[in-house]
């Protein structure tokens, strides 16, 4: 490193100490005054990009308080509001804009692109990227909750694209942050300065030594689970964490809706599917054909020269089509129309129709009269 590129270097470290030591100042006053606000002890291990979010999390939280204070609390909280925000800007111009600072816009954004898929798969093939995007992460890792254990399903990452993801079945050990972010449904920090302790098998999938893990939940329970890291630059931090939580509960919502539409698609599916059998039977029943048998009654058949009554009824048993039978069968068993309908997933009117016609080839009047000659012929009576 040459001299000038180690000046420059070193001005920016005092110009950073020198701004983080006013933010923790100005938080430190806006707790020890009004109670709100995150501490500072929070932010004394964090980047300036990440005071920034914090910055805007203080000025928020001093806006809801404003209307709870008299005149001169609201002046003095007025100042502090404006100390805030130039602090805010000074980082901001002195850092150039940083790479990993969380903004609100863009997690609203992604949200909005997520609810732009209407379809489980459309969701699927979204959920990592617009993770990245909405808590500016480098890496994504998706996995599969089921019956105490988690599967790694996808990994996202803006350095490589040819990393292979391990396959195995891991398990929800005691106290990791997986297992806690399923108990509590909540996003866990998992890392030196975080809530738990990171597990080694994750360390190495998301390459990083601090990480944070969101539970996809949806009615039933938590489904699914998501990674994410940033190997380099700026380490996650609470407001990351909180960050993916609020998106992993926001897909959950999101998903579960999906779901439901796809069920519904498919079941719509399957009624058109029967509505079009049902119109094509009642085409077919509309042009068939008529026998002179089936007109006549069974008193008039029962007069044909050389022909017996019970050789008739038998022939009209066997005039009955495949369908005609299972009604018949159903009517034998003195099922209604509604009964038959639902048993055999036609209409009440295709039920009725089917029963004129085995009226009609029995020579029977009624239905009980047309189950007494079934009974006759098949000798049950």
């Amino acid at each position: 490193m040459t001299g000038k590129a180690q000046e420059r270097a070193a001005v920016r470290s005092t110009t950073d100490r020198e701004l983080s030591h006013a933010v923790i100042i100005l938080l430190d006053r806006l707790r020890d005054d009004y109670g709100v606000g995150p501490g500072s002890h929070e932010i004394r291990v964090v980047s300036l990009g990440t005071q920034m979010a914090l910055l805007d999390e203080a000025t928020e939280s001093a806006l809801a308080k404003f209307p709870e204070l008299g005149s001169q609390q609201q002046r003095a909280l007025g100042r502090l509001i404006v100390d805030l925000q130039k602090t805010r800007m000074r980082i901001r111009t002195v850092r150039g804009g940083p790479g990993h600072v969380v903004q609100p816009a863009e997690f609203a954004s992604a949200i909005r692109r997520l609810r732009c898929s209407e379809s489980v798969a459309g969701l699927r093939k979204r959920i990592c990227s617009e993770a990245a995007t909405a808590a500016q992460l480098d890496r994504i890792l998706l996995s599969e909750v089921h019956n105490g254990t988690w599967t790694a399903l996808e990994l996202n990452s803006s350095m490589r694209s040819d990393e292979v993801l391990s396959s195995s079945v891991l398990p929800l050990g005691f106290e990791s942050a997986e297992s806690r972010a399923c108990e509590t449904r909540s996003a866990v920090l998992a890392g030196p300065n975080g809530d738990v302790r990171p597990s080694g098998e994750v360390v190495r999938m998301l390459a990083a030594e601090s990480y944070v893990v969101a539970p996809i939940t949806v009615s039933t329970g938590v489904i699914g689970l998501v990674h994410g890291s940033r190997p380099s630059g700026d380490p996650v931090n609470v407001v990351v964490r909180d960050m993916l939580g609020a998106y992993a509960r926001g897909f959950g919502t999101l998903f579960e809706r999906a779901m439901l539409a796809d069920r519904l698609g498919e079941q719509k599916n399957v009624i058109v599917q029967r509505l079009q059998q049902e119109a094509r039977e009642a085409e077919l029943l509309e042009h068939a054909d008529v026998s002179f048998l089936e007109e006549t009654s069974a008193d008039q058949t029962s007069t044909l020269p050389g022909t017996s009554h019970n050789d008739l009824n038998s022939a009209a048993l066997e005039s009955l089509t495949t369908r005609e039978r299972e009604v018949f069968a159903f009517l034998a068993r003195g099922a209604s129309n509604a009964e038959i309908a639902n048993e055999l997933v036609i209409s009440i009117f295709t039920v009725k129709t089917h029963v004129k016609k085995i009226l009609r080839k029995l020579g029977a009047m009624n239905r009980s009269e047309a189950i007494y000659r079934y009974l006759a012929i098949t000798g049950q009576r």
